[in-house]
Parts: structure tokens; C-alpha cells; sequence
């Protein structure tokens, strides 16, 4: 049951909250998989295979996977010990949950990351990157809002 509450929607029940994270999560990864998949169709779009992390920083495999585990669990815990809240404290984690997930199939399926947006020539970076930038950004303001709050 959806009700509007102060200007933000909550979502009442748990497992409402839950399904609708879940499903809201799996349109991101569909867009993002689709953009890949033109992106890699179009003959004038450069991609790039990044192996690495974010700005294509490598990592042993062992630390990569315990790393990227242990901040998906963490995210994970979050986002379910906070169902039921406000929309918005669940949204920034649900996209770093779906940028997450949807660079893993592309590690699994390519081998690699599949990156296509040149940045400051350094790096190159996708639609899941965005998602986990801008939802670590939110979680970030969010702390810090809530801290100030507090006070």
C-alpha cells in the first residue's frame, strides 16, 4: 500500500517495499544491458573493456571479489534493514545494488565491464557506473543531512 506521506512516498509493507526495489533494480539492469548491447552493435561507438575498478584500477581477483562481496552484503543489509522507510532512503541503494549487479553479469557474460563514455581521458565509464555514482552520492548526502538533523 502506497501513501503519501510529507511529500515523499513510503511504501507500508515490507514486502511491498522489497518487490518494488527488486523490480525497479531489474528495469535498471535491463537499461543498462540494453545500452551495452547497441552501444556494442554500433560501429561508430568506441568501447572499452575495463577489468579493473572504477577507473579501471586493478585489483588481484581474490581482493577484487571479497571487496565488491563484502560492499554488496553491506548494501544488502541496508537496504533491507531500512524497508518500509521513506522511498528515498531506499532508492540510493537500490541503484548501487543494480550498477552492481549489472557490471557482474557484464564480467561474467563479457569477461569484462563494458565501458563506452570517455572520461577526462582518463577512464571510461557506463549507465551501471552512474548508477552506483550517483546512488553512493545519495547515501553520502544522505549521512550527512541526517547527521545535521541529529544535531
Amino acid at each position: 500500500m502506497l501513501q503519501k506521506n510529507n511529500m515523499s512516498i513510503c511504501i507500508t509493507k515490507k514486502s511491498h517495499a522489497l518487490w518494488c526495489g527488486i523490480f525497479l533494480m531489474i528495469v535498471l539492469i535491463i537499461v543498462d544491458q540494453l545500452v551495452k548491447w547497441f552501444v556494442l552493435q554500433s560501429p561508430s561507438i568506441e568501447t572499452f573493456c575495463n577489468y579493473g575498478i572504477a577507473m579501471s584500477v586493478m585489483l588481484p581477483p581474490l581482493i577484487f571479489i571479497l571487496v565488491w562481496g563484502g560492499i554488496m552484503i553491506a548494501v544488502v543489509y541496508f537496504w533491507i534493514k531500512n524497508l518500509g522507510e521513506q522511498f528515498l532512503i531506499q532508492f540510493p541503494l537500490i541503484l548501487i545494488l543494480a550498477g552492481g549487479l549489472s557490471n557482474l553479469f557484464d564480467r561474467v557474460y563479457y569477461g569484462c565491464v563494458v565501458d563506452y563514455v570517455p572520461f577526462l581521458n582518463i577512464s571510461h565509464f557506463n549507465f551501471a557506473d552512474v548508477c552506483i555514482t550517483v546512488g553512493a552520492g545519495l547515501v553520502l548526502w544522505q549521512s550527512l543531512f541526517e547527521k545535521q538533523k541529529q544535531k
